[in-house]
C-alpha cells in the first residue's frame, strides 16, 4: 500500500506545478480589459514592482510549503517532521476565494477560473484522499 501512496504523491506534485505554471483565472474588467493570472505570473510581476514581501509570502506559501509537505511524504525526513507543514500550504486558494467573492459583488470586474485552478483544486483533493487512505491502512 505504502507504493500506491507514494504514486498519490507524485499525481499530487504534478497537480501543484501545473496549477502554479498555468492560468489559475482570468478578470474580465469593465468588460473591455481581460487580464490572466497564474501563481508564478502573480509572483513575477510582484517582484517586478518591488513587492518583494508579497511574492515572497505568495511563493512560500502558495508553492515552496506544498512541496515541502509533499517531499516530507516521500522521503519522511525526520527535522522536518516536527513541524505542522499541512497548515501553511493553500493560501493560493484562500486569496482566489476572496477574488471570487469580490467578483461576485461587482459591477465592475467578472472572474473566470481557468485550468490552473482545476489543477491546484486536485492537488488539494488529492492530498486529502492520501490522509483518508493512510488514516484507514494505519
Amino acid at each position: 500500500m505504502n507504493f500506491y501512496l507514494k504514486i498519490l504523491t507524485l499525481i499530487e506534485f504534478t497537480c501543484l506545478i501545473l496549477g502554479v505554471f498555468l492560468p489559475l483565472a482570468t478578470i474580465d474588467e469593465f468588460w473591455f480589459f481581460t487580464s490572466e493570472f497564474s501563481v508564478a505570473s502573480l509572483s513575477y510581476n510582484l517582484i517586478v514592482n518591488n513587492e518583494y514581501i508579497l511574492a515572497i509570502v505568495i511563493i512560500a506559501f502558495g508553492f515552496l510549503f506544498p512541496c515541502l509537505k509533499l517531499f516530507q511524504r516521500l522521503m519522511n525526513p525526520e527535522f522536518i517532521n516536527t513541524f505542522p507543514i499541512h497548515k501553511f500550504s493553500m493560501l493560493d486558494i484562500f486569496l482566489l476565494s476572496f477574488l471570487v467573492f469580490g467578483g461576485k459583488l461587482s459591477y465592475f470586474y467578472e472572474v473566470n477560473m481557468q485550468i490552473g485552478f482545476y489543477f491546484m483544486l486536485s492537488s488539494i483533493l488529492l492530498s486529502y484522499l492520501y490522509l483518508i487512505i493512510k488514516n484507514k491502512v494505519y
